[in-house]
């Protein structure tokens, strides 16, 4: 009965992604009827099926948004409304999946692995690889990324070191969720402060890179700690790593090192990436049409060019039917729970006008300082998000129910100081689904990996980028 529900529920999330997307351009409201009988069967089949963090998060958005909508009367259209708010990010997760598909049959993983046992020999080393890549690969895979790297990781023997290893995952993927439009909370910010994404983008990259900078300084100032507390600190840290690598044999030495990388199949990953976020930003750009939409569109057709470019074509049929459609589909559930909870809250609370309390109380709190009101903001967020509210509840209430015009923030910039927050918040929340993935591989709680080992990143990383941010804005450049 459970593999049936899975099934069904697995082809109508397919179906109703499809369905969305030809209606964009049949602009037909039976098909718009027919997406919000399919977006309800998904819901009540996924509320259904959701465990955890995501289950308390998602149920409690939905108890809360009811109580809202009925005390004030609420006809069923904005009930109907409330549904469809995020039905466009339920879109873009249940196809982004279908980017992995060259990714594994690409031969890139083992290019990877290579690169690992080839030149991975001290910590710096192995934090600044597992970062990038993780960044990089988020944006393909989204929290994929996670078990993949892990498993290539164990090339080296550096991943026996839980905390380095862990820094360098959680980290990686909140600096890439600073300006990836693929990830989960771009979507949802985008929508909410509405913002252009290829306008947004040079700067979130910006402070992307900012963020993975931050992060590296922190993993080497952590790890010249651990090695001073050791005796065997009194030596130069060159002299201490390869002391260690002739007593202990790594664990790469007892496998097969190739004699050549093949640096061909690691340059195509790169060009598949490069290619991507590049179409993204001028179709979006071009025609007008949301960046989500674009993602998704591209999702469905960029893996269908790159098998054929890779010669695997036949195989695409075959992934579908079985990884994407048994797999990927079926874990949607947590995505799709959280994000139409997440916008029937915001419908609710709007409605309600419940969230007219908000913005009085930012503005006794803040006055009209820009400053003061985006440190207020992050920080905020950053507190809740410690005490596992996830950060997409608190955006989504600030971001429905505050006008940053008042403080003469555009929508830019607003967006930014949401995106920092995002990023932040996941990276020490312990209900954030990276978090827990991270803690599940690593064999730690959920709080050792997120408030304990990452709390001190979040809260520097914070700084860092809202005083870049506002530099930027000083020097005129935005």
């Amino acid at each position: 009965m459970h593999e049936t529900l899975t099934r069904v529920r697995s082809g109508i999330t397919f179906l109703l992604a499809v369905s969305f997307l030809l209606n964009l351009f049949l602009k037909a409201n039976l098909v718009d009827t027919l997406n919000l009988i399919l977006m309800a069967l998904v819901l009540v089949l996924g509320l259904l099926a959701v465990t955890g963090t995501a289950r308390v998060i998602g149920y409690f958005s939905f108890i809360a948004s009811a109580i809202l909508l009925v005390h004030a009367h609420a006809p069923l259209s904005v009930w109907a409304q409330g549904l469809q708010e995020n039905l466009y990010l339920v879109v873009m997760f249940t196809l982004v999946p279908l980017l992995g598909i060259p990714i594994r049959h690409g031969r890139y993983t083992e290019a990877l692995k290579g690169v690992f046992m080839r030149y991975v020999s001290t910590d710096s080393r192995f934090y600044l690889l597992i970062s990038v890549l993780t960044s990089f690969l988020a944006v393909l895979i989204n929290l994929a990324v996670i078990p993949l790297l892990h498993q290539i990781s164990s090339a080296s023997e550096k991943s026996n070191d839980k905390k380095l290893l862990t820094s360098a995952l959680s980290r990686g993927f909140a600096a890439s969720t600073v300006w990836a439009p693929t990830t989960a909370g771009m979507a949802l910010i985008l929508q909410l402060t509405n913002a252009e994404w290829y306008i947004f983008f040079p700067f979130a990259l910006f402070l992307g890179m900012l963020a993975g900078a931050v992060g590296y300084i922190m993993a080497v100032l952590e790890q010249k700690k651990k090695y001073r507390s050791k005796p065997a600190a009194l030596f130069p840290m060159k002299e201490v790593v390869s002391a260690t690598a002739q007593v202990q044999p790594s664990a790469a030495s007892e496998q097969e090192i190739p004699e050549e990388l093949n640096w061909r199949k690691v340059g195509e990953l790169s060009a598949y990436g490069a290619v991507l976020i590049t179409l993204i930003v001028v179709v979006s750009g071009l025609t007008g049409i949301a960046t989500v939409v674009v993602v998704a569109m591209a999702s469905l057709v960029f893996p269908v060019i790159w098998m054929a470019m890779i010669g695997k074509l036949p195989l695409l049929a075959q992934e579908f039917a079985g990884d994407y459609f048994k797999e990927s589909l079926p874990k949607l559930k947590s995505e799709i729970v959280l994000f139409v909870g997440a916008g029937f809250l915001a419908t609710s609370v709007g409605y309600s006008h419940i969230g007219d309390y908000v913005p009085l109380l930012l503005q006794n709190m803040v006055g009209n300082s820009a400053e003061v009101y985006a440190f207020v903001v992050v920080f905020g967020i950053l507190v809740f998000a410690v005490v596992g509210i996830h950060p997409i509840i608190t955006t989504t209430i600030i971001g429905s129910t505050v006008d940053p015009l008042i403080y003469g923030i555009s929508p830019t910039l607003m967006a930014l100081i949401f995106t920092i927050s995002w990023a932040m918040g996941i990276s020490i929340s312990p209900s954030a689904g990276n978090v827990i993935a991270i803690s599940g591989l690593a064999d730690r709680s959920p709080v050792c990996v997120g408030p304990v080992w990452n709390g001190p990143y979040g809260v520097i990383s914070s700084v860092v980028l809202v005083g870049a941010l506002f530099l930027m804005q000083g020097l005129g450049w935005m």
